[in-house]
């Protein structure tokens, strides 16, 4: 008797989200992610420099000593490090996308609400809550761009992520042109907050369309859901039953500072310590402090524009080099030369050796800003990154506060700006020596 032999049951082909999303290449999908998300990346580099050039109207305005300007311009600091520690955590444990969403109209209130302050207190306060939202909005962002992006083009649109940042500071000395030069008188300063918060909120109903994260629903057990966002993506139908997740314990503060983790976590802490130190505490002095003591003829407006107009082309170096030679070597060599260049700065004579340092100052700081981004996201697992981000997030606004603190300080010791800057110039160096410690991540799987 003949034995007829069932058939072999089809192979099942299983696949994880960075597969999906590999396959699935780079999409409309993601331009509309990069420019939604990139759209409030701008307002987090306004809001750092509109201060700047309000705290003399508020000088003149009110009358207030040094040390409350002081706390005006580090307000919105202080708020992001809270922001960024407790949002980065609650983005992890209750999703990207409420986080994001959340994020941009809490800025975009508080910052309208700053053109009703009535005295410094009041300006502070409103300061310190939009804050708090752009602390959300820098960890969020690129947690949740990282895990729409094909693993392919992760690294160069993590970094064009920042290229929307010096935009964000053009728009910053153009508004403040308007509406404090040109128009200027008692409210001036008022118009201008709220012509800040108009865009934000355009934003928010922008970033209403975009879905969770897929790899944090397929993290958390919703394949079905993850599955659907991976279709949106790709603009391909995909099964839930082909999402392959591997087993991982739910993520903890501690694992930062495990054996395992500890080691990358303290590396790109001392990185971001640098890189806040260095950018804040040169750029918010810049504009009046800078400029008088070397005794230059550049007008300040002009002067901000071509410091800005620098980091585009930093960016694009980052873009491709990222690519090209590593996260890692790209950092290190970017916070290097922004730390030669840094020193050229401190020490130029002549107006000339001043504003062309001045720009690769700009070139190299803000190219290893965008370097930064792809590196931090690719250094931990998905069950972690938000909340890591809020870690270093959290150590950068602190040195962020301290940065402007320290660089005044020195000049009430020796009496000029040289040792401030050579100090700037020497935390980039340090921040690049660290970065050596550092492992590669390019082409590293997310987890």
């Amino acid at each position: 008797m003949a034995v007829v032999e069932a058939p072999a049951p089809p192979i099942s082909r299983t696949r994880d989200v960075e597969d999906v999303l590999r396959s699935g290449g780079f999409t409309r999908f993601h331009r509309r992610a990069v420019a939604v998300t990139g759209f409030a990346w701008t307002f987090v580099a306004m809001e750092i420099l509109l201060v700047g050039f309000t705290v003399p109207v508020f000088t003149a305005l009110w009358g207030i000593s040094g040390s409350l300007a002081g706390w005006i311009t580090a307000s919105a600091l202080a708020g992001s490090l809270v922001g960024s520690v407790v949002f980065g955590r609650l983005a992890d444990q209750i999703g990207r996308r409420r986080i994001f969403v959340t994020a941009i109209l809490w800025y975009a209130t508080f910052t309208a609400l700053t053109a009703l302050a009535w005295g410094p207190w009041s300006v502070s306060a409103f300061r310190f809550l939009a804050g708090i939202g752009l602390g959300a909005l820098l960890v969020v962002d690129p947690s949740m761009l990282s895990e729409y992006l094909p693993p392919q083009n992760r690294g160069r649109f993590l970094v064009f992520l920042d290229f929307f940042w010096p935009v964000g500071l053009l728009l910053a000395t153009g508004l403040s042109w308007v509406f404090l030069d040109q128009i200027g008188g008692d409210s001036g300063w008022r118009y201008l907050f709220l012509a800040a918060s108009f865009p934000a909120f355009l934003a928010f109903f922008a970033r209403l369309s975009l879905p969770e994260s897929p790899y944090w629903l397929a993290r958390n057990g919703r394949k079905r859901e993850a599955a659907e966002v991976l279709g949106e993506i790709t603009g391909r139908p995909v099964s839930a039953d082909e999402l392959t997740v591997a087993e991982e314990p739910r993520g903890s503060l501690r694992e930062l500072v495990s054996e395992k983790l500890g080691g990358r976590s303290a590396m790109i802490v001392l990185v971001w310590i640098a890189l806040n130190i260095s950018y804040y505490g040169l750029f918010l002095w810049l504009p009046f402090v800078l400029q008088a003591e070397k005794n230059f003829t550049v007008n300040v407006y002009l002067l901000l524009a071509l410091s800005a107009l620098s980091q585009f082309p930093g960016y694009g170096a980052s873009i491709w080099l990222v690519e090209r030679i590593g996260r890692k070597a790209t950092l290190t060599l970017f916070l290097f030369l922004g730390g030669v260049s840094g020193l050229t700065f401190a020490l130029a004579e002549t107006q000339g050796v001043y504003i062309a340092s001045l720009f690769f100052v700009g070139f190299f700081n803000l190219g290893a800003w965008g370097a930064v981004y792809p590196y931090t996201a690719e250094l931990f697992p998905t069950r972690l990154r938000s909340t890591a981000f809020g870690m270093v997030e959290g150590f950068g606004k602190g040195a962020a506060i301290g940065g402007p603190y320290l660089f005044g300080a020195l000049i009430d010791r020796t009496g000029d700006t040289v040792w401030s800057l050579v100090f700037i110039a020497l935390v980039m160096v340090a921040g690049a020596i660290a970065t050596l410690f550092g492992r590669e991540t390019r082409g590293t799987k997310l987890g």
